[in-house]
This record gives C-alpha cells, structure tokens and sequence, in this order.
C-alpha cells in the first residue's frame, strides 16, 4: 500500500519521532511511504533520526491508500490529498492549546481518528462521540540504556526554554531551593541522550499536559527512577509507588518525592526494576504493527 504523513518539518520531539518510527516500519513491511513536507522553506532532511521514507514536498505529492495527518493546522491542506482513507493521529488534545480559532476546523473535517493514549482517546470521543483505537508509541532500547558513568546530576529532566508548559519553571525551582545539580536533556544528540540521562540520579518531569510523554519511559529505560506530574496521557503507563512517583504539580511536592527516594536505596531499587519492567511494553515494532493494522482494517471496512 501507499502511505503518506503530511507534516511540516522534522522539528525534534516526541511526536516527530513517532511519526519516523512508524513510518520507518511500514516501509520495513514493503510498503510505500512519503512524508509530505507542507512548508516550502524547510530542508528535505531529518538530521537527528533516520528516515526510511521518501521525503518529498506537498506540491510533489502523489495519489495514495492512506493520508495521515498528526498536527490540527495541517487539515487545511487535506483536501488537495487524493487518498482512500484520510487519518488524524492524535498525539495530543490539542484543543487545550490552539493559537488561532480556524485550528478548530480540525475537529469538523471528515476523517478517521486514531489516538496515541488513553486519555487523548477519551478526549475524542468527547468530540465526536465515538472512542478512537488507540495506537501507542515505543521506546529505542538500543538507544536508551543503561550507561555505566558516574551520576554528576542530582536531578536530570526536560527542560526547554520555550515551552513553559513542561514545566521547566517547577523543575528549575525545586533543584535551587534544594540545592541539586540539573542536568538538562534538551538539544543532546540522540546518540548521547542515555549517557545524560544515565548521569542522573533522579529524573523529575514536571508537564502540565501531554499525549502521552516519552521521556519518562527514556529514563526509565536508562535505569533512572522516575519523579512525574500526572499530566494526563502519561497515566498510560506511570505506576504512583511502582514505577514512579506521582505528584502534584508544585515545588514542595516534587522535593518530598526527590527526598523520599534519596532517602530509601530500597524505594530507589524498586522504581528502577518496576521502571525496566514498563519500559518492555512498549517498542516501536510493536507501535507499526498496530498503527498498519487499525488504518488497513478501517480501510478495507470503508470500501
């Protein structure tokens, strides 16, 4: 089959990743893929993960079985896509953070739903009154793993400047206070991720809200136990006192968390074994196997 994945560039995040890992998949399977890139001043080039698929422009689109889009403002070029089966792949509710009123148009556009968690299955059937099939994503454990290096952060984490609502502010503020050492995982290489997350001794993630929220499970998979906000999609897989420990998104929160492992080599063991034990649930062999599998059997059911 043909597929295509319109996106506008190949910006570093949990969501980009997810559509090259999946895409990267289905060409494994034998089938044709194209990732569309809308905007006509971004590089024809991933820099950060291999692509497997053609990388092609809009305009140099051809026909095809399935069209997935991923983002809201992309649905306005949806119309041009000859395809069989047109999907939005939620990767988040991202009602909750539209910047202009037409990304709304989204939501009426005609097209079949897959969600990437739970929750963003829920909140779309809040919209269209019918639950999605959720498809959710995987962990590279080729790439994070566990790295045999002295842990020179107290504290390791997300934390991007231009994204408040990762909760770079909380995370900041608890190390000043406790007088912690922060390692920031943000614009490391791929290939050097486990080693900065592996230097840590905690990892502490703070979002407000998110589709699903893979750098916990990186962490987790680098042996790092994990400090996390419930921010929503991330309940899929977070465990309060298993895998992880949850908290409510403030400061004093997070450092009677931080304290409580630090004080409990036990606690610290247990989060880091039950944290290798998630982490096997989720693989990105397992994420294209099912994203082909929901979009081929709606395909075959539309027909």
């Amino acid at each position: 089959m043909r597929f295509a994945f319109i996106e506008e560039n190949f910006v570093v995040s949990g969501g980009m990743r997810r559509i090259i890992e999946i895409s990267n998949r289905l060409v494994e399977k034998g089938h044709e893929v194209d990732i569309l890139i809308v905007l006509d001043n971004v590089p024809l080039e991933c820099d950060w993960l291999e692509v497997k698929a053609n990388i092609i422009r809009f305009k140099d689109r051809r026909d095809y079985d399935i069209a997935i889009f991923n983002h809201a403002p992309v649905w306005i070029v949806m119309d041009t896509v000859v395809a069989r089966l047109k999907v939005y792949y939620w990767l988040n509710f991202e009602g909750a953070y539209f910047t202009s009123p037409t990304w709304y148009d989204a939501y009426k556009y005609d097209c079949f739903i897959v969600a990437n968690s739970h929750w963003t299955a829920d909140c779309a059937k809040m919209v269209y009154g019918k639950r999605p099939p959720v498809v959710h994503g995987g962990i590279d454990k080729k790439l994070f793993r566990p790295i045999d290096v002295e842990k020179e952060y107290d504290i390791v984490s997300i934390v991007p400047e231009d994204k408040p609502e990762k909760g770079g502010f909380y995370v900041k503020r608890v190390c000043e206070i406790g007088n912690w050492k922060l390692g920031n995982i943000v614009g490391l290489r791929q290939e050097d991720m486990a080693e900065a997350y592996s230097k840590g001794k905690i990892f502490l993630g703070m979002p407000e809200c998110e589709g699903f929220y893979n750098p916990a499970l990186e962490a987790m998979a680098c042996g790092v136990p994990v400090v996390l906000t419930d921010a929503c999609g991330n309940m899929d897989y977070a465990v309060d006192g298993k895998n992880c420990l949850i908290i409510p998104r403030n400061v004093g929160a997070a450092m009677q968390a931080i304290k409580e492992i630090q004080e409990s080599p036990s606690l610290q063991k247990e989060l880091i074994k039950n944290g290798f034990e998630t982490v096997k649930q989720y693989n990105w062999d397992k994420a294209g196997s099912d994203f082909e599998k929901v979009v081929v059997r709606e395909l075959n059911g539309s027909n």
